[in-house]
């Protein structure tokens, strides 16, 4: 066997050969929240004695199990979840760039320990990948008077503390760090733009499928946890939540997030065409997070972070297909009370198929939630003389479960070069093709390593997008009917 063991600030660690390079797997960069309260800040990691094995995948943040997920991410139970993986092309190595990996899953599932996010690929290619745990649902996002604001986003900080301090024992460069994520993962990655502790710690990021407009006011941060106070019987304190079991925690959790379904039909179709609402999300909260994603975007702080941000064509557009009480009527009303011009969503709608008033209504989640907004950023990004790359993922496959879409996550295996993975048959059929994974790969490596992935630069009034199909394309304005209606 081979005795891969390096020195890091906290002690000795011995790995293991992987794929093209190495992997270290969860390695804590803070203290369990066992020990120091599950909603306290994070600290530290404490110090070993001997050789520490990292040759297991760590456990995840406290969550509710829902049996197979998308990107089939195991769930390891146990209270050292704020754990980080780590994958190196070589460790005799040096000034490698770094890709720090945020999961998504609605900002309370997912674990770093998915085979959709391993970094062997990205090692191939000379990119050292950190693969980040980092609390979830409550624990993570719940405003509680007397405990500190956007733990989860904090943890994630910590986590880049950690790469600075650690990661050229890996053969990475500090001063090459850029985030990424992808969903509640992107939303994350999105919110440390407006955390003024998290500068310097990066010089790039990706958001995939998830940008501006995630985020939360305090008032409806507090409208949650006082709700959520109720349901679980208990004072909205800390003290008195700190006191909650993991089951009773997570089952006024559970409750809080299916608000939805207790709603009227037309209300909660309302709420759907808002966009990508999350009940559980990242706070404005004036102290960790100091402004919206989108007033960060034109703050002169990030004017050395370079950005790319990109959707799927059709997000959400098959996840609404039960709601078969939806008539083109019904959609039209909801789009016009949603503030939209009658004859705008006259022509919106005409824009798409009326055999499945359902579906649309996925795709105006889709276009609304999320690839208007990331417009938004990338352009308020261009106008304070930032650089950024736009992109949009529109293959689909034409067979499967989702024939004829570009659904919500199947890009994921594209861009980390993993189309053998398990449960990407869902997502993209029987035969993805390996061309456009190759080239994607080699997009999102290029960009870590230099800044540019390879096509132009987004500027407001051109809108340059990379259109990731069969062939792989820059469309101008592609979204420009879309930003008419919420722009």
């Amino acid at each position: 066997m081979d005795d891969s063991v390096v020195r890091i600030r906290q002690g000795r660690l011995r790995g293991a050969p992987a794929g093209y390079g190495y992997r270290f797997l969860a390695i804590p960069y803070a203290r369990p929240p066992a020990e120091t309260g599950r909603f306290a800040a994070p600290e530290p990691a404490r110090p070993w004695d001997g050789v520490r094995d990292a040759n297991t995948f760590g456990a995840a943040a406290l969550q509710v199990e829902r049996g197979v997920s998308l990107t089939r991410d195991p769930h390891v139970r146990g209270p050292d979840c704020l754990n980080l993986n780590v994958f190196t092309p070589a460790l005799d190595a040096a000034g490698l760039p770094v890709l720090f990996w945020v999961h998504g899953g609605g900002f309370v599932h997912g674990s770093n320990a998915s085979p959709w996010y391993n970094g062997a690929k990205f090692a191939r290619d000379g990119v050292v990948v950190v693969a980040i745990n980092y609390r979830l649902g409550a624990e993570g996002f719940l405003l509680l008077p007397g405990a500190p604001p956007n733990r989860a986003v904090l943890d994630c900080v910590a986590g880049l503390q950690w790469v600075q301090e650690n990661i050229a024992v890996f053969g990475g460069d500090p001063a090459r760090v850029t985030i990424a994520g992808q969903s509640s993962g992107a939303g994350v990655c999105s919110a440390l733009l407006a955390v003024p502790r998290a500068r310097g710690l990066f010089r790039g990021a990706i958001f995939m499928s998830g940008s501006a407009g995630l985020e939360m006011s305090t008032q409806r941060a507090t409208d949650v946890a006082t709700r959520m106070a109720a349901i679980a019987g208990v004072e909205l304190t800390r003290h008195d939540f700190e006191r909650l079991s993991d089951e009773a925690l997570l089952a006024a959790q559970a409750e809080i997030l299916d608000a939805r379904s207790q709603m009227d039909k037309v209300a909660a179709l309302d709420v759907s065409l808002e966009g990508a609402y999350l009940t559980l999300a990242p706070v404005v909260d004036g102290d960790v997070m100091t402004e919206t994603v989108l007033q960060a975007a034109s703050s002169p702080a990030n004017k050395d972070v370079t950005l790319m941000v990109g959707t799927t064509a059709h997000e959400f557009k098959m996840f609404m297909l039960d709601q078969d009480w939806i008539t083109p009527d019904v959609l039209r009303d909801a789009l016009v009370r949603s503030g939209v011009r009658p004859d705008l969503a006259d022509q919106y709608l005409a824009m798409h198929s009326m055999d499945n008033p359902a579906e649309t209504a996925g795709q105006i989640k889709t276009d609304r939630g999320l690839r208007v907004l990331a417009h938004r950023l990338l352009e308020a990004w261009s106008e304070a003389a930032g650089t950024g790359f736009g992109y949009e993922f529109r293959w689909a496959p034409s067979d499967g479960e989702m024939a004829g879409t570009s659904v919500h996550a199947v890009d994921l295996p594209f861009a980390f070069d993993l189309l053998g993975v398990e449960g990407m048959e869902a997502l993209a059929g029987a035969n993805p093709p390996q061309e456009l994974a190759d080239f994607m790969h080699a997009s999102f490596a290029s960009f870590v390593k230099d800044m540019s992935p390879g096509w132009p630069e987004y500027r407001a009034g051109e809108r340059a997008t990379m259109v990731f199909d069969l062939p792989p394309r820059v469309e101008y304005d592609p979204a420009a009917r879309e930003l008419e209606l919420w722009g």
